[in-house]
């Protein structure tokens, strides 16, 4: 797969010298990022195996061509969160945490806060993560930031979080409470980040050294997460009284197998009714035999999936910071109504 949906890599041949040093040292593989986006709304996870290294920060890059709209009265909700973390002064239970992503009131995030996450740099927008569990409440500082310099090429802004480390001795300043070790969020984020038929989100994960709180820089991955807009075609060509249907499932241009598409049909100027569910294959083509009928819809419903070449052309670019689990959204899609030939 070469085409759109995967074709981010075009001048970004110095991102990796700016993002991190040399290839990780340890495995710090099972970051993931999955991103769906329905008009100004974008829903973003963000996760990893509770069990590798503690994550020190996160940068999320929305895709080239986002418009941003960045002037959200303080106070406003941009979206619910929900949150998974491993307690490890609870055994290390998990913890599922709830709240929202609210607008930072000025003051709100202390100046060191920031400056340790961000240093210098002015965030677009500052933004808290309010969460709560066990009766008590976390709040997690989340910055928006416009990219520089070769970095544009990724997109105009990111979102970076900064996390405090969990595995240090308690009692240390600075060190997470409850012993929270935070592996899985998702942000719906609403009027902020404007629809993008085609790109890729980008994250870069960076943990710390486990147990000393130290930040492994070398140990930096990157997760990648497709988005297209996918569709499907239909032509049913007469067999007796009904017809041999045939179709295929493309996003971005390209097939989309792992896909379940519902055939329906109708005779004359009856309602359409589903008459079965057809195969797609690695191809995107389908077939279906309908024993009835002369006019025929296909209806697409594909789940988020694993997009290997994305990383295949990332790889180069990112080098020698790892690209890992690459993802494209899924997506609904229906042909136009077919009469049989």
């Amino acid at each position: 797969m070469k085409r759109r949906i995967w074709t981010v890599a075009a001048g970004l041949a110095s991102v990796a010298a700016l993002i991190a040093v040399p290839a990780a040292l340890a495995a710090y593989t099972s970051a993931k990022l999955e991103v769906r986006q329905a008009g100004s709304l974008a829903t973003i996870k963000a996760s990893l195996d509770p069990n590798h290294d503690p994550t020190q920060s996160v940068r999320i890059f929305a895709p080239a061509g986002t418009q941003l709209t960045t002037n959200q009265a303080p106070g406003s909700v941009l979206g619910p969160v929900k949150a998974l973390v491993k307690a490890l002064d609870l055994a290390g239970a998990d913890l599922p945490l709830e709240g929202q992503l609210i607008v930072a009131a000025p003051g709100q995030i202390a100046p060191a806060t920031q400056a340790a996450c961000l240093g210098t740099t002015a965030p677009l927008a500052t933004w808290v993560m309010i969460l709560t569990a066990a009766g008590q409440t976390l709040p997690v500082p989340t910055y928006l930031v416009a990219t520089t310099g070769a970095l544009t090429a990724l997109g105009p802004a990111y979102i970076q979080v900064c996390l405090p480390p969990p595995d240090i001795p308690p009692g240390t300043p600075g060190r997470a409470t409850f012993g929270a070790k935070l592996y899985s969020a998702e942000l719906a984020i609403n009027g902020v980040f404007g629809a993008v038929a085609t790109g890729a989100w980008v994250s870069f994960w960076t943990p710390y050294n486990p147990g000393v709180g130290t930040v492994n820089v070398v140990g930096t991955v990157a997760a990648p997460a497709a988005i297209a807009p996918g569709a499907v075609s239909l032509t049913a060509k007469k067999a007796g009284a009904g017809a041999l249907i045939a179709g295929r499932v493309t996003q971005a241009g390209q097939p989309r197998g792992g896909t379940v598409v519902t055939i329906w049909g109708a005779r004359g100027k009856a309602a359409l009714r589903s008459l079965g569910k057809a195969r797609v294959a690695a191809s995107g083509a389908f077939t279906f035999r309908a024993r009835a009928g002369d006019r025929f819809q296909a209806r697409a419903l594909a789940a988020p999936g694993s997009a290997a070449p994305l990383c295949a052309q990332l790889a180069p670019v990112f080098a020698p910071i790892p690209c890992v689990n690459p993802t494209v959204n899924g997506f609904t899609a229906q042909s136009k109504v077919v009469r049989k030939k």
